[in-house]
């Protein structure tokens, strides 16, 4: 055997070996889901261990983040906030950060089938609005029901997903698919989440068109065709002890060009960056 493959392999088993002892304590329970204008994050790194480790069946950890955000709308400036994080399993029920919930009806050896229902901070109103977009109507943050899984595909999990939003019409429905991987050592462990969104016109018109308004100085813009959004999220988490886990992350999301056209959306990417704690029971 070549030196280098040998390396290789021995560098594969001991993130095996590693991934047991470490990822019950720590990434189990950590959860980033911080947003207040709409860029819909969250670092979904509890399936490695929930594959891992069945014996963690029910758990509560509380917690908090802060975050410097560049959001997406047009008229808002960047700013920071801390929030709480709540996160729990009890048996094949879970939450996390409070927006992200589910009960999984399937569980098997690699593969894992989720009901889902999800808060997003998608809609708008005129207090996110510092110009003459404050005119515009109020749209409320969309509650995304579903269905969704992850599989275990050597040393990553592929995810994906199908919602529809309950207080839209019948077509305002997104699909989902995205890949989580991870390097876990003693005390820390490196992830990352990369996922890739499609959503139907009628969802992508509803939360980042404009409507025709009687104030002229509002632009009507209607998107064509699906809008799609690409997001990756990159965690480092430490487990200080049994009880005490902190973690950093940086998120990014890309909006595809006929969003990025409206007059509601900037034309950049929007970002966060942020560090927290969590203490679970």
């Amino acid at each position: 055997m070549k030196k280098f493959d040998l390396i290789t392999l021995i560098f594969f088993i001991s993130i095996r070996s590693f991934s047991i002892s470490f990822l019950d304590p720590a990434v189990n329970r950590v959860m980033v889901y911080i947003d207040k204008d709409g860029a819909n994050n969250y670092a979904f790194i509890r399936g490695m261990s929930e594959e891992k480790d069945k014996k963690r069946e029910k758990f509560i950890s509380l917690g908090f983040a802060a975050s410097a955000i560049e959001p997406r709308l047009e008229d808002k400036s960047s700013y920071s906030t801390v929030v709480p994080l709540i996160n729990a399993k009890y048996n094949n029920f879970y939450t996390f950060g409070g927006i992200y919930n589910g009960y999984t009806f399937y569980e098997g050896d690699k593969l894992n089938l989720n009901f889902t229902a999800e808060y997003r901070f998608a809609g708008h109103t005129d207090e996110d609005f510092n110009s003459y977009l404050k005119d515009l109507s109020d749209e409320n943050n969309p509650i995304m029901l579903g269905v969704g899984g992850s599989y275990e595909l050597g040393y990553v999990f592929l995810t994906g997903g199908i919602n529809h939003n309950i207080r839209g019409n019948s077509d305002e429905n997104t699909a989902s698919i995205g890949i989580l991987g991870g390097i876990p050592f003693k005390k820390i462990i490196v992830l990352g989440f990369l996922s890739y969104e499609i959503m139907s016109n009628s969802y992508t018109n509803r939360y980042f068109g404009t409507s025709i308004s009687t104030d002229s100085k509002i632009p009507s813009h209607n998107i064509d065709g699906f809008g799609s959004a690409i997001r990756f999220t990159t965690v480092i988490a430490y487990s200080l002890s049994r009880n005490i886990d902190l973690f950093s992350y940086y998120y990014i999301e890309t909006l595809s060009d006929n969003i990025k056209k409206s007059p509601l959306v900037k034309g950049s990417n929007s970002s966060m960056v942020g560090l927290g704690a969590t203490y679970t029971f």
